[in-house]
């Protein structure tokens, strides 16, 4: 009866407020939770709360996502449009993703993407469509008292233009349909038969955003880029529903995500390449709007995210190597992503992997390779590690990406 009260008083909760902070911001950050890195009160303690990996095209995840100038050696959907006028290239290109996470493994379909080299008299100009699986919603928890499974995937719609305005200035713009969903299913080991044994929440998602971007080959190994993605809406759905309980309560709202700045550098010599992204995002400016609650539920809402969310800057490091005389090339890269919530730990090169609770941040290291087979056939494939400390003990979520692309 004791675990009934509490699973109905989740219920009435989650409703009163349209989840809590972590599942508002799941669409939009990627990163792993545990209650002892939530500083807002909630009745949810479970060690952990959600897990959403980014993912991606194969290119981008090796080089570590230091994709913002780029466009030489990634020609694919990036986080910078622009680098699509530096491709010379019609492509097709297939994306797959195998991930493991507590030892459960997972393979779905990653992507696919279009992108059409248009001959000009003078400069480049260049379109894209595709589709990207933004977030993997994958996750698999067990403890003595419950068992946590999450599944779900974010996809992306992208329809991409980039030209060259003027010899080596680049411009882009792309726009952006969200689709998706994220299920969490909670099971209570030790309930009595009298006791409600778990609950299923569902979450569906549909929005819009966009990004614009530039890049400027000032020397002839040195490129600097900057992108912007424009802040998107998003409408989500959210449902909770008691195991045995008919029926289920639901609630609509709508989030709108920060601005994200972005800038990078490459460095593309003859045999290797050097790449470096910087992000900044102020997840203060994250919004919820909502006809199901009242306006006092929705700005004690915004009013908790301006209280717990902070200031993002992220850092990302790729390498390319070039093996001379063959058309294969390795791939390697690094990730340091902290944590939306304040009070994150400052970056220090002394210390690139979180070994403790109060590290409150995500890092990953990556690798790669692609070759080029016969009649414009290239296969890549991206391999990368997540660390996260959390629950006493440092995990490291795995995934693989795999690539298959036609140019002509």
């Amino acid at each position: 009866m004791k675990r009934k009260c509490f699973i109905l008083l989740v219920l009435i909760f989650s409703l009163a407020s349209a989840q809590d902070l972590v599942d508002i911001v799941a669409p939009f950050y990627s990163y792993d939770f545990d209650n002892l890195h939530y500083n807002g009160s909630y009745p949810y303690s479970y060690p952990v709360r959600n897990s959403a990996i980014n993912t991606g095209n194969p290119l981008g995840v090796a080089l570590g996502s230091a994709t913002v100038a780029s466009g030489r050696m990634t020609p694919e959907l990036t986080v910078n449009p622009a680098n699509l006028a530096m491709s010379k290239y019609s492509i097709i290109q297939v994306n797959g993703l195998f991930n493991r996470y507590n030892n459960v493994n997972q393979n779905s379909f990653s992507g696919a993407s279009y992108i059409v080299s248009v001959p000009v008299y003078r400069g480049s100009l260049s379109f894209a469509g595709g589709i990207t699986r933004e977030k993997d919603y994958h996750l698999y928890y067990q403890n003595d008292d419950i068992i946590q499974r999450s599944t779900g995937g974010l996809y992306n719609w992208r329809f991409a233009s980039a030209i060259e305005i003027q010899k080596d200035i680049f411009v882009g713009a792309e726009v952006s349909l969200l689709s998706g969903r994220r299920n969490n299913d909670i099971n209570f080991k030790n309930a009595s038969p009298s006791e409600t044994a778990g609950f299923i929440e569902n979450n569906k998602y549909f929005g819009i955003g966009a990004r614009i971007g530039m890049n400027y080959h000032f020397l002839p190994v040195l490129m600097a880029g900057v992108s912007l993605d424009l802040p998107t809406n998003l409408g989500v759905s959210y449902s909770l529903r008691l195991y045995d309980v008919a029926g289920s309560s639901s609630v609509d709202y709508t989030a709108k995500s920060p601005a994200v700045f972005r800038a990078g550098l490459a460095l593309t010599l003859k045999l290797l390449d050097l790449y470096y992204s910087f992000d900044y995002a102020n997840w203060q400016n994250l919004t919820v709007r909502s006809r199901d609650l009242t306006q006092v539920a929705v700005d004690a809402l915004n009013h908790d995210i301006q209280n717990n969310f902070g200031i993002t800057q992220a850092h990302h490091f790729g390498m390319a190597l070039h093996v001379p005389l063959l058309p294969l090339h390795f791939y390697f890269g690094y990730q340091y992503l902290p944590d939306v919530y304040q009070g994150l730990n400052a970056f220090r090169l002394r210390n690139l992997v979180p070994n403790q609770l109060t590290d409150r941040f995500r890092s990953s290291f990556s690798w790669g390779a692609s070759f080029f087979l016969k009649q414009g056939l290239s296969i890549t494939a991206a391999f990368e590690t997540y660390y996260v400390f959390y629950d006493a003990e440092k995990e490291k979520p795995k995934n693989t990406s795999l690539s298959l692309a036609y140019y002509f």
